[in-house]
């Protein structure tokens, strides 16, 4: 019993100093990324629009469930195991040049948002991908910092990506603005 009390007290006072170091973290990042894909605009384009085949490729989702249509732009739902369902809708859509997706913010604690630009690349695309993120939960700012990266979810994303299409992974991180707003 006092050894599952030491225990329990460790987790309780690394997650406090988790939480104290959070809180001092900025609330706002804006990160960009940039990967170079053989496939062109076009077909690059059609697999990120398939929103229901992201299971296929993208690790650690469950399922994809289509959600209603925003103003006339489409929505869906991801669904990752026990964590939950997220809902995520396209707010720009500029075939096959540019697409920002956001996160629908229904009590999360954090917002965010991609822009996807594509651009020729010869006979394949450059995709860069800027994410904007705001989160509101000292903890998960911890978590995204000194576990995850700020480039981290892109990363993961892209190589994914790149690995449907084909391609070697090589995601190149352009730039990081952290802010406090």
């Amino acid at each position: 019993m006092n050894l599952f009390l030491s225990l329990l007290s460790i987790l309780v006072l690394a997650a406090m100093a988790a939480a104290f170091i959070g809180a001092r973290l900025p609330k706002t990042h804006h990160a960009v990324s940039r990967i170079r894909l053989s496939a062109t605009p076009e077909q690059v384009w059609a697999v990120i629009l398939d929103f229901t085949a992201y299971p296929e490729w993208r690790p650690g989702l469950d399922r994809v469930e289509l959600g209603p249509e925003c103003g006339g732009l489409p929505s869906w739902f991801e669904v990752c195991g026990r964590l939950g369902r997220v809902h995520f809708q396209v707010v720009e859509c500029a075939a096959p040049r540019r697409l920002v997706t956001q996160i629908d913010n229904d009590g999360l604690p954090l917002a965010g948002a991609w822009t996807y630009e594509f651009e020729p690349d010869g006979t394949g695309t450059l995709l860069t991908l800027t994410e904007w993120e705001s989160i509101h939960h000292p903890l998960l700012r911890f978590f995204d910092r000194f576990v995850l990266s700020y480039h981290g979810v892109m990363d993961v994303y892209l190589t994914a990506l790149a690995r449907k299409l084909g391609d070697p992974a090589h995601p190149q991180h352009l730039s990081l603005k952290l802010d406090d707003a």
